[in-house]
């Protein structure tokens, strides 16, 4: 290798980078650097965040606000970490792990990208959780990753309804026999999700059933609330999500 390709090398220290840029690193040292970091350099961070120029950051105003999001997700995450090591929840090389790595760089790219929607990222840490347990089988954490890649891609309002529906299978409170009508289930969660819309509920539904989270109407367009309507896969989500 020439002086000109030395040159042209990246850096990567972990001064004023993009956590995101950093996450794609094969290194999972280098990750654990970012949350073990004091309050003060995730700072400098984001203020050479703000004068970076990058294009998501364009306006002054909302840019400050998202990046003070950021920081305070990033410390929180942080904390959770810590406590979990700590209560042997996870363990200490919890990065060196394939889905412990994935989940750990993956859940880094939603804080930098996405800090606001808290209901995804809460959803995304309880299946970081369940794929890291101290106890987990391999098979488990391949499973935990894969409730990792639904969480991702669900919204707050379809992770709200399957809470909801989640509820009404841990608590019984369900019909086990008997079909109800649609839009009658419908009307029923949205009170329980609390917005009290029935076009979202039908909005959501769908995505919860492509997901397999939910099980798919029946004839006439009928629902089973057999375990709240819940698939085993949408079960075990909301176990998971107790756990955290």
């Amino acid at each position: 290798m020439g002086d000109d390709d030395k040159a042209e090398a990246p850096s990567y220290v972990l001064v004023a980078r993009d956590y995101a840029d950093i996450a794609h690193l094969e290194n999972p040292g280098v990750i654990e650097r970012i949350l073990s970091s004091s309050r003060t350099e995730r700072v400098a961070y984001v203020s050479a965040l703000l004068t970076s120029g990058l294009s998501k950051y364009a306006l002054a105003g909302p840019k400050v606000a998202f990046a003070a999001m950021a920081v305070e997700a990033l410390t929180d995450f942080g904390k959770e970490i810590s406590e979990w090591i700590k209560e042997r929840r996870i363990p200490e090389d919890f990065a060196g792990r394939p889905s412990g790595y994935q989940t750990w760089v993956e859940l880094l790219q939603e804080i930098d990208s996405n800090p606001t929607d808290a209901e995804r990222l809460r959803a995304m840490k309880a299946m970081f959780l369940a794929a890291n347990k101290i106890d987990a089988t391999e098979k488990e954490g391949i499973l935990s990753y894969q409730l990792f890649q639904i969480a991702k891609s669900l919204k707050s309002g379809q992770l709200l309804l399957l809470k909801a529906c989640y509820e009404a299978f841990r608590t019984g409170n369900f019909q086990r026999n008997e079909p109800l009508l649609g839009n009658l289930w419908q009307s029923k969660m949205a009170n329980n999700v609390g917005h009290g819309l029935i076009a979202l509920v039908e909005q959501d539904e769908k995505i919860l059933v492509e997901c397999g989270l939910l099980s798919p109407r029946i004839y006439n367009g009928g629902v089973m609330e057999t375990n709240g309507r819940l698939t085993d896969l949408g079960i075990k989500f909301g176990q998971n999500l107790g756990d955290l």
